[in-house]
């Protein structure tokens, strides 16, 4: 339910038992109420009076006289304090006028005004009654002693109700702000979280290319070949780099040799299906594992490759060469061992002119070894 669906009662849970109780803790009976009633007459005529004194009390203060601000806000005031005071001296007590406490209360919280204002206001205000009730007895202290006492009481009354009111107001205010921070929090958190997660990607890639960079992939590498020996299937690496690169790049410039790499980047990962890692191990060369893909899987894979990069390269004197090794069941490779077998590999491809594969002949036999397109 939203707050303006409820009354201020309601939302500050303030129910007609708990006026009762108020009142009880205060002493404050029928009889108290009835000695209220029958000073309304008396305070009827000197409410303009009792008005301008207490605000000519107030103002000698600057704090009250800076949040009062202009001579029409003045005016407004002085209206509703002469129907605050009459209020006072109505002799029903009920809800309604509950109501009309609590929103002074929250009134006087909107514009800034601190209780210690308020209480401060409440003094001066009696200190009126005061001289007011002991000029109408003609110096009766007794009588007057009995009026005021009901004065007090209620004046007490009010102020409970305007203080919770604003206090209430505060907490609310806490609350809400503890909720927008818990939100910011949130949303710094999830922020922070994604940047988090951005730059330990960023860490991870090439920068140019968006494939792995070389460090991250020895721990895939590393990963899978454990993984592999743990459920005892081949995993096979391909290696290549480009042949021509560095004439192609000292004679175009490296923005046409990094649009070349680019190019193959993306030749790569385009033929490369999902569960196969791909990196850019540095400058031109680049490689590719093959999860529980046997060699000839790898040589299959390498073809493939191949013809797609020399797509990708058409018009220049690129040409790459591709090297291939496998870590088996039967010859459980580490990472740096079949690296190397692969790099071995790759220059053996080489010593073939354009487009070239070469796999170790680990479980091959001598026909496969070796390919040119």
């Amino acid at each position: 339910m939203s707050r303006t669906d409820q009354t201020l009662m309601e939302q500050m849970k303030i129910t007609w038992l708990e006026i009762s109780r108020r009142k009880e803790y205060l002493g404050f009976e029928e009889a108290d109420a009835k000695i209220l009633s029958d000073l309304r007459p008396i305070i009827s005529e000197h409410v303009d009076d009792i008005c301008e004194q207490f605000y000519k009390r107030l103002l000698v203060f600057d704090e009250m006289d800076r949040i009062i601000g202009d001579i029409e806000t003045l005016h407004r005031l002085k209206n509703y304090q002469r129907q605050y005071i009459i209020s006072l001296f109505d002799g029903q007590y009920d809800e309604e006028y509950v109501h009309s406490r609590l929103r002074v209360g929250l009134v006087h919280r909107r514009i800034g005004l601190d209780p210690k204002f308020y209480m401060a206001a409440v003094f001066h205000l009696k200190q009126i009654f005061h001289d007011v009730l002991l000029g109408h007895v003609k110096s009766d202290y007794t009588v007057c002693s009995i009026w005021l006492l009901a004065v007090d009481k209620i004046l007490n009354f009010d102020l409970a109700l305007i203080i919770d009111t604003y206090i209430s107001s505060l907490m609310e205010q806490a609350q809400h702000s503890r909720d927008k921070l818990a939100e910011y929090t949130r949303s710094l958190e999830d922020t922070v979280a994604k940047r988090t997660r951005r730059l330990k990607d960023q860490a991870r890639r090439d920068g140019l290319t968006g494939l792995l960079n070389q460090n991250t992939f020895y721990k895939e590498l590393r990963r899978e070949l454990s993984r592999a020996n743990r459920l005892n299937y081949p995993v096979t690496l391909l290696y290549f780099d480009l042949d021509n690169f560095k004439k192609l790049n000292d004679t175009k410039g490296h923005k046409a040799g990094d649009e070349i790499l680019i190019a193959v980047a993306q030749t790569l990962k385009k033929v490369s299906r999902k569960d196969e890692i791909t990196a850019r191990y540095g400058g031109d060369e680049f490689c590719a594992i093959l999860s529980d893909c046997p060699m000839k899987g790898g040589v299959v894979a390498a073809k493939r490759l191949r013809t797609a990069i020399g797509e990708s390269v058409k018009g220049t004197d690129i040409s790459c060469s591709i090297g291939i090794a496998c870590s088996t069941p039967q010859k459980m490779l580490d990472a740096d061992l079949l690296v190397k077998k692969a790099d071995a590999a790759m220059y053996e491809a080489k010593k073939i002119e354009g487009f070239s594969i070469h796999a170790d002949a680990v479980g091959e036999p001598p026909h496969a070894k070796s390919e040119k397109s």
